[in-house]
């Protein structure tokens, strides 16, 4: 067979042949098709397919956005832990403590924010949510539980330096 350029034949079907054939490549492509829609009329019955009245302004505005995690530095220095001498009493945001809650005090952070705190000796982390007031220490940035400073492995230690973080939810 000659490959060079210049020596390719060509067929073009004209009239009868090319209606043929295209009716021939219909009825193949129509064998292997499969119908898989369902009826308007069967649609109607199906309660799983009715359509509730509503408009396209309210489907935007029911639709959360996606949250989005995002961690602030707050500051990092020397944490410290408070547990069963505290057990059962009022703290300052009006909540018993409970020392088996991941929960610290924090001298200016607002009651309910939640804070990534990150042993700096370890790299363990774990996230409190502030409830109370204190840090009766100047040079310690944070009480925590007993159940966070077991989280963080510090319990033995008492005292650890950590790494604060703010963590907020945006949309």
């Amino acid at each position: 067979m000659d490959t060079r350029p210049g020596t390719e034949r060509t067929v073009s079907l004209t009239g009868r042949s090319k209606t043929a054939v295209t009716l021939a490549a219909l009825v193949v492509l129509l064998a292997f098709a499969t119908d898989t829609a369902t009826q308007a009329s069967a649609r109607a019955t199906d309660p799983t397919m009715m359509s509730n009245d509503v408009s396209p302004a309210e489907i935007v505005t029911t639709v959360p956005a996606p949250k989005t995690t995002v961690l602030t530095r707050i500051k990092s220095g020397m944490a410290s832990w408070y547990g069963s001498v505290l057990q059962g009493h009022r703290t300052a945001s009006g909540r018993r403590f409970d020392m088996n809650e991941l929960t610290a005090a924090h001298r200016t952070l607002p009651f309910g924010s939640r804070v990534k705190v990150t042993d700096l000796r370890n790299h363990r982390s774990v996230v409190v949510t502030i409830t109370d007031r204190g840090v009766l220490f100047p040079e310690r940035v944070i009480d925590l539980s007993w159940a966070a400073a077991k989280e963080l492995q510090m319990v033995k230690m008492g005292v650890d330096p950590v790494r604060l973080e703010l963590i907020t939810e945006r949309s």
